[in-house]
């Protein structure tokens, strides 16, 4: 037999984890992931060997019926009524409650807010290691770490209004082959959806 090449991947992914959803709507994620990659080269006599470290944290809360006008105070606008005894107050009072709550099923939908927010870390290297001679060198390789904020705003039944901001920084494990980066991502964006 002429074996050229030989390989051997190793993932785990993740290789623990943890996801909780509380009862606030609160949900929280822990991840670690490995891997690793490795070559066994007859021709060259040498094993290049690849691995990747990952951490992710991820935290979730979704807002149920939020209301931007209940945030800067003016939400309470119907509580002040005209002059008159209490149980015409209290019977308009139960009234506009019954009529904004059937208003709202007959809608279908609710305002949610949905945020989330994303951290992940990559140590990722790449070595070269030479049977021969018994030394190994670093080829390639680098540190990225991203953060991540979305906000999903449900304005009516087909329409999202969706918020996201995304940073990436890049550190090289050898300075000499490139440098370091950092890329910004944000934006505002709609959803239109004929499917709901």
């Amino acid at each position: 037999f002429n074996l050229s090449t030989v390989s051997i991947n190793e993932a785990f992914s993740p290789l623990f984890g943890i996801d909780v959803t509380l009862k606030n709507n609160l949900t929280c994620k822990l991840e670690y992931r490995s891997t690793r990659v490795l070559n066994l080269s007859m021709t060259s006599v040498q094993i290049n060997e690849t691995t990747s470290y990952d951490w992710v944290l991820g935290m979730g809360y979704k807002i149920n019926n939020f209301s931007f006008a209940r945030l800067f105070g003016g939400g309470n606008h119907r509580a002040v009524k005209g002059k008159g005894n209490g149980k015409d107050n209290e019977e308009d009072n139960k009234g506009g409650k019954q009529s904004s709550s059937s208003s709202s099923s007959a809608k279908g939908f609710n305002h949610d807010l949905n945020l989330r927010f994303d951290m992940s870390l990559r140590d990722q290297a790449n070595l070269t290691r030479d049977i021969a001679t018994v030394t190994s060198t670093a080829s390639s390789g680098n540190t990225a770490f991203k953060f991540s904020v979305n906000a999903d705003y449900t304005l009516s039944k087909m329409l999202t209004l969706s918020f996201y901001y995304d940073q990436q920084v890049n550190t090289p494990l050898l300075s000499s082959s490139s440098y370091p980066t950092t890329t910004r991502d944000f934006g505002l964006s709609i959803k239109f959806s004929l499917t709901r």
